[in-house]
Parts: structure tokens; C-alpha cells; sequence
């Protein structure tokens, strides 16, 4: 059964892995057959995602996260939540509100998340 403390501390994980630009703990925390769909409604890869870490292109400095609902499931669990975020992506100065929704699945007692999509806040 799913509890809300697991799922705050994988969050917390995330946005420190997020904020660090740590490829090793998202590969970790992401599942391979992951969905991501970008701000732009692209579906993007694993690989690709952890690419722009890799690479540099994408560099956070902000991860402000408020008004996060964790709805829990079985063995999974729905994220929604909106933050504050700031960094560069390739090479340009970007800040902007984001909503997030994420959901987590405990496959084979390993918690990752499966699905992922964030879109901007312009209201």
C-alpha cells in the first residue's frame, strides 16, 4: 500500500536530483518506459531528458515547488503540483511558473516514476 511520507521523500529526491542536475539519481528514479510530455506537448524520451542534464543544455538554479496534491493509489501514486523555476536552456536565461503531473508506480518494490508531464503557468 502506498503512503504519503514515501511519496514526499521520492519527491524530494526528484527536485534535488532536478535542482543538482544529477543524471545518475534521475535514471534511478525515472522508469525507462516512462510517457514525458514537454511544455510544447512533445513526447520525449528517457534518454533525451536525461540528455539535456548530461549535456548542459538544461541547467536549473529555482525549483520552488507549491501546491503539491499527492493523490495515493495502490502501488502507485498521481503528483500534481506547481512551482517556481528558473535556470538556462541552451545557454538563455528562462524563469516561469510550471504545473507538473507526475505519477509514481511501485513495480517490483522499486518506486519510479512512469509518467510525467509539465505545462506553463501564464495566468
Amino acid at each position: 500500500m502506498t503512503n504519503e511520507l514515501t511519496i514526499d521523500m521520492l519527491e524530494g529526491q526528484f527536485r534535488a536530483a532536478t535542482l543538482a542536475g544529477d543524471v545518475q539519481a534521475l535514471d534511478a528514479l525515472v522508469a525507462d518506459d516512462v510517457t514525458f510530455i514537454d511544455h510544447l506537448g512533445r513526447r520525449v524520451e528517457k534518454r533525451q531528458e536525461l540528455e539535456a542534464y548530461r549535456t548542459g543544455i538544461l541547467k536549473l538554479n529555482q525549483l520552488d515547488v507549491y501546491d503539491r496534491v499527492i493523490q495515493l493509489l495502490d502501488s502507485a501514486a498521481l503528483v500534481s503540483l506547481r512551482a517556481r523555476v528558473s535556470g538556462t536552456y541552451y545557454g538563455e536565461t528562462f524563469s516561469a511558473k510550471i504545473a507538473y503531473s507526475r505519477v509514481w508506480a511501485c513495480r517490483q518494490d522499486v518506486w519510479t516514476v512512469i509518467s510525467m508531464h509539465y505545462s506553463i503557468v501564464t495566468m
